[in-house]
């Protein structure tokens, strides 16, 4: 589907850009509400994590502007939830009183490396599988060099056979995924090299679900925050998140 780096970054289409336009209009409203700031605001007020924030239908679609792009051609057709609109400051990250020096560390150093879906669970938050996604599609809102998502490319090959091991038939959700997760992360960082993924709008770029990916810290003057749109739908059946 996304090939042998985990990632791929569609030429711009017109329909793509339509959207990025429209969705872009009620990021730009969204982000201006003190309530939404209050309740998305982290690290030192550098990014905006917008979980659920844009409130596109369950087709994409904005504004009754349809969500249609190259991506149709290389994925399942699912329902979308609400998309994350994750916008990046400048000066992204700084630490949060909260927020531990190893924990911010990792997220200058590891640009807070991850794969989507693995939650932190209990009071000593070991990592379950909990969200089942199929893909993760981005569509940037907004010309903004600074702060790109970056990608392990590979990655998802090493992140999913060592997730798919350990599960090795139990039920998804009840596996402890902890310590072959880091393990395997471990295993990335050791063999791999992160590279950006640059996109503008009208563009698109679709990751593998077990890829490691995160956001590079914003590196360089000033200039626009960085806002991308982010759809993640999820499998029905968590059979198909493992498959290969």
């Amino acid at each position: 589907m996304i090939g042998r780096d985990g990632f791929v970054v569609f030429d711009a289409e017109p329909s793509v850009a339509r959207w990025a336009q429209a969705a872009a209009r009620v990021a730009r409203q969204i982000a201006a509400d003190p309530a939404k700031q209050a309740a998305n605001l982290r690290h030192g007020d550098t990014w905006f994590v917008g979980v659920d924030a844009l409130p596109n239908d369950v087709i994409g679609a904005i504004e009754g502007v349809p969500l249609r792009g190259p991506w149709e051609d290389h994925v399942p057709l699912l329902h979308h939830h609400a998309a994350q609109l994750s916008i990046i400051y400048p000066g992204y990250p700084q630490q949060d009183p909260d927020q531990s020096d190893a924990n911010h560390a990792y997220r200058i150093k590891r640009h807070a490396a991850h794969v989507d879906g693995l939650l932190p669970d209990g009071p000593e938050r070991r990592r379950y599988a909990r969200e089942f996604h199929a893909y993760i599609l981005g569509l940037p809102l907004n010309l903004a060099p600074q702060a790109p998502t970056v990608i392990w490319p590979g990655s998802h090959v090493i992140m999913q056979a060592a997730i798919a091991d350990t599960i090795a038939g139990r039920e998804v959700g009840e596996v402890d995924l902890t310590d072959a997760y880091h393990a395997a992360r471990k295993e990335v960082f050791a063999q791999i090299e992160p590279v950006p993924i640059t996109a503008t709008p009208g563009q698109s770029f679709l990751i593998h679900r077990f890829a490691l990916h995160g956001t590079a810290p914003w590196d360089g003057p000033d200039g626009p925050e960085r806002t991308i749109a982010f759809f993640r739908p999820e499998f029905d059946d968590p059979a198909d998140w493992l498959a290969p």
